[in-house]
């Protein structure tokens, strides 16, 4: 059974993984204007591997190469680079907001992934911590004013193999440390948009692209190894809301960096967002009380 402590530095870890996969993500879009899409993926993934091996060997990480055979950690990998080629692919063919409202369902299904397959107990404050997020993205992103396409079925997809890769996550050996699962996804990536660069072509580079893909490469790293930890540190459910921070933190950045100050739906939105999770934490250090016998 998880611990208070436990689930509260697991939902420290996911919100940190959120904003580093934000942040990155902004560097990202802005260097894909300069070169192909899976171009930056892959010089981007090679400052990310470069990064966290000398992570690994600066903390004097003993990782032999035969756990990388370990089954959980080849299936969260392999789920990692489909599901971010489906949600490239996807991004390219729809509206972006049309596409961040299917990502939502993310959190809920992860949730229920974890009651029903790793038989975690999931408390009635942690489904109203849950919805209440879910309702403040909807405030967020105003769904419905795209019309459908199959397309949106990539946004499933993804949402199916991500919920895959974090269950894989909870079962790779307590003996692998979060970094070196981070590096193994950042190897397979960076090969994966080596592999797809072959045929989508090859641009040369600025450098100002190049400082772009560095700096997008740091906060990615960090949204590796924080995401990592927090699936193997907390409950499914308890870090589950606290992936809705990516939105909080990028209409941050949408405001602090584009000048773009989003209309009062959106401030309410975060506010909801913010509110379910302090709800969650709130109710996580609530101590039990014992009844006297």
């Amino acid at each position: 059974m998880t611990s208070r402590s436990e689930n509260l530095t697991g939902a420290a870890w996911m919100t940190a993984g959120m904003f580093g996969y934000v942040v990155n993500d902004a560097f990202i879009k802005r260097a894909a204007e300069d070169l192909p899409l899976f171009q930056a993926v892959f010089l981007r993934g090679l400052v990310v591997v470069a990064l966290l091996t000398l992570i690994v060997r600066v903390r004097n990480v003993a990782v032999p190469v035969r756990s990388y055979l370990d089954r959980p950690l080849l299936l969260r990998m392999a789920m990692e680079a489909i599901g971010t080629v489906a949600y490239l692919i996807t991004l390219t063919k729809v509206p972006i907001a049309g596409l961040t409202a299917v990502m939502q369902l993310l959190p809920v299904a992860v949730t229920f992934a974890g009651a029903r397959l790793l038989r975690e107990k999931v408390s009635t404050h942690r489904v109203v911590a849950l919805l209440m997020g879910l309702v403040g993205v909807l405030f967020i992103i105003k769904p419905g004013g795209d019309d459908f396409s199959p397309w949106f079925l990539g946004g499933v997809i993804t949402v199916g193999l991500i919920v895959i890769r974090e269950l894989a996550t909870r079962n790779i050996s307590a003996a692998l440390p979060g970094t070196a699962v981070a590096l193994g996804t950042g190897v397979v990536i960076t090969t994966m948009g080596a592999a797809i660069t072959v045929f989508t072509g090859w641009e040369q580079p600025n450098t100002s692209t190049l400082l772009l893909l560095a700096s997008g490469a740091c906060f990615l790293s960090l949204g590796y190894v924080a995401s990592v930890n927090a699936v193997r540190t907390g409950d499914i459910s308890f870090t589950a809301p606290f992936r809705y921070s990516v939105l909080i933190f990028a209409i941050a950045l949408q405001i602090i960096v584009f000048g773009d100050v989003p209309d009062g739906f959106t401030f309410v939105g975060s506010a909801i967002v913010g509110a379910a999770g302090l709800y969650a934490l709130a109710h996580e250090q609530r101590p039990t009380i014992k009844p006297a016998r």
